[in-house]
């Protein structure tokens, strides 16, 4: 009864609503513009890579919201094409197609397809369940999409959720309605595979009965750990050499309110400190901001930096997908989002070894918690908190490469989660 009333709401009420939203806002959004774009003759591209498909083969399906999931479900995809399945993958944003465009990322996830996911109408989750036939669909993280959900489940395909997290905030723990509909949800799915204990008890608090709710860790952490023991180090300024080098990542305009202040000072007052700048949108009015901020200080882009340059105090990156190679460089580093939607990966710095900050919406990142919890990392509320911050390090440096030894100790211990996963997914 639950199920068919939310089939309703959900298909006469919330997609069109959706879909007008969408069309609205597309003209102001470069990413949501891009991500219609994209999925034009997406159709077409999958029924030429399922062309290709063998059939004595199983299929796995997984499914991710953006790149940061993409990056939780690597290392399964990896363990899947190598017990012998054909895996696809669909993802939901734009940032995710940006991830896969990068030079032989497609062909080193081995997938016999990567696309958009159509949207959620249930004549294209026919279509598309009728195209690929899978074996098993997993969802990543959090991004259920409920017509696909539902009609896979009628359609008696198995379902699982790994690396599943529930924010504390989240409506479809904090409401009735959400409770009522993610119950329809999580019905479905056989296995559902949380980060951790909190997750676990509010996936429970929806639907109490379901008979395989277990911790089973981050795949995220495995991921990190892989790429980083396979990384192509990316070659700094030689001005870089024998300092202490800080990277504010992935960072929004709220962010750099909050750390170019006390940044600024510290490389006026700090010789031997190197800044690197990784927006999370390198748009060209974002780099002309940080230029203009940090203008009379000695800086180069990316893009520009086998030219001659005689001193650089600053590299401003100006392109997308090395940020996390760039860690291997970093002391220290302030990671973006959580003065916007949340944080963003805090993994990726500290598996380097490197001591980590971040704002106050964090809690959409069980690893950013834990950290704070263990005093491993740091959140900063304003610019007086992040200049303190800074600069107690800066003049310990002793406790700077112990911050970050201990930070590279928790990533290693939360190894295993993929191990964890993997017989479930292809059983």
């Amino acid at each position: 009864m639950a199920t068919r009333f939310w089939f309703v709401v959900y298909n006469l009420i919330f997609l069109p609503l959706l879909s007008g939203t969408v069309k609205i806002l597309a003209p102001f959004s470069r990413n949501i513009k891009d991500s219609l774009e994209k999925r034009e003759g997406l159709w077409e591209r999958l029924e030429n890579a399922v062309s290709n498909r063998d059939w004595q083969k199983p299929l796995l399906w997984f499914h991710v919201a953006s790149a940061g999931e993409l990056l939780q479900a690597q290392p399964l995809i990896d363990r899947c094409s190598a017990q012998g399945s054909e895996c696809v993958l669909t993802y939901s944003s734009v940032n995710a197609f940006r991830w896969l465009q990068r030079p032989g990322q497609k062909e080193m996830l081995n997938l016999l397809a990567a696309e958009f996911l159509p949207l959620d109408l249930i004549l294209n989750v026919r279509r598309l369940l009728g195209l690929l036939q899978p074996s098993r669909l997993i969802w990543v993280s959090y991004d259920l999409w409920p017509n696909l959900v539902w009609e896979a489940h009628r359609q008696k395909i198995p379902q699982s959720l790994v690396s599943g997290i529930v924010h504390a905030s989240s409506l479809r723990t904090v409401s009735f309605a959400g409770r009522s509909l993610f119950r329809t949800l999580y019905k479905c799915l056989e296995h559902i595979l949380t980060v951790s204990e909190a997750d676990r008890q509010r996936v429970l608090s929806a639907f109490p009965e379901h008979t395989y709710v277990e911790v089973m860790g981050d795949t995220r952490c495995d991921s990190v750990l892989e790429r980083r023991d396979n990384l192509q180090v990316p070659k700094l300024p030689a001005d870089a050499e024998n300092k202490l080098v800080f990277i504010a990542g992935s960072t929004w305009p709220p962010d750099e309110k909050c750390v170019f202040p006390g940044l600024k000072d510290a490389l006026e007052s700090h010789p031997d400190l190197f800044l690197i700048i990784a927006p999370h949108e390198p748009t060209e009015d974002h780099l002309s901001n940080a230029e203009n901020y940090f203008s009379g200080i000695p800086m180069s882009r990316w893009s520009n930096i086998s030219s001659d340059i005689e001193q650089v105090r600053i590299l401003l990156i100006d392109s997308v997908g090395i940020l996390a190679t760039l860690y291997h460089h970093a002391q220290m580093a302030y990671v973006g989002g959580a003065f916007t939607t949340g944080v963003h990966n805090v993994l990726e710095p500290a598996v380097m070894g490197t001591t980590v900050s971040f704002g106050p919406k964090h809690s959409n990142s069980m690893e950013s918690l834990q950290m704070l919890e263990q005093g491993l990392a740091a959140c900063v509320k304003n610019a007086d908190e992040f200049h303190s911050w800074l600069f107690n390090l800066l003049d310990d440096r002793k406790r700077c490469k112990e911050l970050g030894k201990q930070s590279r100790e928790y990533v290693e211990g939360q190894a295993g989660a993929s191990e964890k996963c993997f017989p479930l997914l292809v059983s």
